[in-house]
This record gives C-alpha cells, sequence and structure tokens, in this order.
C-alpha cells in the first residue's frame, strides 16, 4: 500500500490509476484475510466475487497486486519481488501439505475443490448429495436430469422448435 501511495504522487494519470488499482486490490485482500469490517465481508460472500475466499482467488488477486507493484519502479520492483517470494512459498507449501490450509480457505459455491492439491486442474469434490445423478444412473451432474426420460420427454418437433 505505501509503494502504491508513494507512486500515486507522480502526477501522470496513468500513475494514479494503477496506484488505485493497487490500493483497492491489497484493501480488498486485507478485509477477506481480516473477515472485518463484517459488512463488506458479507458484501463480498454474497455477491459474483465470492471467490477471494478461495486458494486459488487470493492467489490470482496476489499475483495481480505484485505484477501491478513491478511497474511501479525500484521500490514497486523491490515490494513486487518480495510478494511473489511469498506467495510462490505459500503456493509451494499448500501442495505439499494441503491440510494446512483447510481452514483458511472455503470451497467454491460451482463444488469443485480449487483450494490446493497435487495438480494444478480443478478436481470434483464429493458433497454426499445422493439425489444428483445423470440420465445413465452415474454419479455427478445436475438435478435437472434426476427424472429425465428422453424417449418419452422429448420429440423431434420439440428439438426443431428449440433450435429456432
Amino acid at each position: 500500500i505505501t509503494c502504491s501511495i508513494f507512486f500515486m504522487l507522480s502526477e501522470a494519470y496513468i500513475d494514479i490509476i494503477v496506484g488505485f488499482y493497487t490500493v483497492a486490490i491489497a484493501l480488498v485482500m486485507l478485509v477477506v484475510c481480516t473477515e472485518f469490517p463484517n459488512f463488506i465481508v458479507e458484501r463480498l460472500e454474497n455477491s459474483r466475487y465470492d471467490f477471494i475466499f478461495t486458494f486459488r482467488g487470493r492467489y490470482v488477486m496476489d499475483v495481480l497486486a505484485s505484477l501491478f507493484l513491478f511497474g511501479m519502479g525500484f521500490f514497486g520492483l523491490v515490494c513486487g519481488t518480495i510478494t511473489c517470494f511469498l506467495i510462490f512459498g505459500i503456493r509451494f507449501v499448500g501442495v505439499k501439505q494441503p491440510d494446512a490450509f483447510n481452514e483458511l480457505f472455503r470451497i467454491p459455491n460451482d463444488g469443485t475443490d480449487r483450494s490446493v492439491g497435487d495438480d494444478a486442474s480443478a478436481s470434483y469434490v464429493d458433497m454426499g448429495d445422493e439425489s444428483i445423478s445423470r440420465p445413465g444412473g452415474s454419479r455427478g451432474g445436475s438435478r435437472q436430469y434426476e427424472d429425465f426420460d428422453p424417449d418419452t420427454e422429448l420429440s423431434q418437433g420439440d428439438f426443431e422448435r428449440g433450435m429456432r
């Protein structure tokens, strides 16, 4: 935040905008980490920005802030380098010891586990809801297919009307 404020003191318009964005990102991440003030945390949780409460969301926001820092002269380069070492150090620990971060981060609402793990891709979490099934009876999928019978519920006319 200090580096961004010093950067904003120059009179260039783009410096002020970049500094403002970096301060905004840092303040949002501070609110998310401390979970205070409660009304801002609740507002973020109930919006489309709830991804910042997950490991991957915090990781992306921190990388974005460090990239902004790299454009802020020597002081920004030093702060950005320190930030990157911390980010990648935490990522390394999270991959090696995934249980260390279970209490700090939340699982996204879409049912995928994007917290930490051995592979870079998202893995699916078994949420224990047996009522969700695919048409073939296999686990996973959407509730809309639970009692769906394609032989009785769709005709060629329904398909053609849907394509128009």
